[in-house]
């Protein structure tokens, strides 16, 4: 018997399963996450070597979070901008940044997974910039990217690197 199953189907399923987990409390099923994300050009992305700049991955983010938003619709699944862009970041971060040692022009461009440890992290060290009490669940498409445009004016020379203010435990 021969398998068809390659390395970006593998890589894909689990970009998949890592953006289920991180997003999944009390919202839907991996299965749901996983047709809304198959709704989208994500596993397209992931495997060919496009090359994009800053405002063509925004406009990317903005085309593929609406798509998977309206997914959801179609299943009855409520979903804020906020959840389908941390599906977008940790799918990118798992099938990209990580595959790709955190190097190359969508490694350094991509959204970071927004979320409550990494917005009290960046609350903690630059009040200023973070405003405390953002609930990432319920950004809408306007508030996201102002945040985005918030975390920007930290000029780090890759956008994974506001990873240092998020922990796992």
């Amino acid at each position: 018997m021969i398998l068809n199953y390659t390395f970006n189907d593998h890589l894909h399923n689990y970009a998949v399963w890592t953006a289920a987990r991180a997003v999944q409390r009390r919202f839907t099923t991996t299965k749901n996450i996983k047709s809304a994300i198959e709704s989208t050009n994500l596993k397209n992305l992931a495997t060919n070597n496009v090359v994009m700049t800053t405002d063509d991955f925004d406009n990317f983010h903005r085309l593929t979070a609406n798509k998977i938003i309206e997914s959801f619709s179609k299943m009855g699944i409520k979903a804020s901008y906020g959840q389908a862009a941390k599906i977008i970041a940790v799918y990118i971060k798992t099938s990209i940044v990580i595959r790709d040692s955190g190097v190359g022009i969508l490694s350094k461009i991509a959204h970071p997974p927004i979320d409550n440890i990494l917005l009290t992290g960046l609350h903690k060290e630059f009040p200023s910039l973070i405003a405390n009490g953002i609930r990432w669940t319920k950004l809408n498409e306007d508030d996201y990217f102002d945040l985005i445009q918030s975390l920007r004016q930290l000029n780090l020379d890759s956008f994974w690197k506001l990873e240092t203010f998020w922990s796992p435990a």
